[in-house]
């Protein structure tokens, strides 16, 4: 899959159909003091000028992975709004697989660049945010931001989990959050491959 064209597709046919907002409810069990209320602060300022990029799913509720029961809950993901993760988004598919492998590893066998997050990962009610550097084999810095988000099924296909590869609005430098692309804008081979779990 060329998904580099597929989120490019997908990025013109939402600015065909775009949105002037997004409906999000807020789940029963989150409280104000929740860190992730911030979420329905920043949903209309993302889906109207956020860009669109990839995000993988570090781990998640494991809730989110049926449909019963269907609450709405929280995942870590991982995204990057570089050129070289819009070109091969395994790149960030293999960061969130290395920092869901620090889950429950004891902090002094973590490399230190990573202890906070693998801290984050283990403690699944923290909602810390973190940004940092991968550096490629030709040398290339890619951005990375790890974040703690609501996944909201009404906008996931078949309403719950099935790939780790999402497309989603951003703003790094400005929303804690992001805000998944609807489905009626995804593609349908990259759809059809998520749904599969192939992605």
């Amino acid at each position: 899959m060329d998904f580099a064209e597929e989120l490019e597709k997908m990025r013109l046919h939402y600015e065909n159909h775009p949105l002037d907002h997004i409906e999000l409810k807020r789940p029963y069990w989150m409280e104000d003091s929740d860190e992730l209320t911030v979420t329905y602060e920043e949903k209309d300022l993302l889906v109207k000028n956020g860009i669109l990029c990839y995000a993988c799913v570090v781990q998640a509720n494991v809730l989110l992975f049926k449909l019963f029961p269907p609450h709405d809950c929280p995942a870590m993901l991982l995204y990057s709004t570089d050129s070289h993760v819009r070109d091969n988004p395994e790149i960030l598919m293999e960061t969130a697989w290395l920092l869901y492998s620090y889950k429950d590893v004891p902090l002094e066998q973590v490399p230190e660049k990573w202890r906070e997050m693998a801290r984050c990962v283990t403690d699944e009610l923290d909602r810390s945010g973190f940004s940092f550097s991968v550096t490629e084999e030709d040398g290339a810095h890619i951005e990375m931001h790890a974040i703690t988000n609501m996944m909201h099924r009404r906008y996931l296909p078949g309403r719950k989990l099935s790939g780790s590869l999402l497309p989603v609005f951003a703003m790094p430098n400005q929303c804690k959050t992001v805000v998944v692309l609807p489905p009626e804008y995804w593609t349908r081979d990259f759809k059809k491959a998520w749904r599969k779990g192939l992605i």
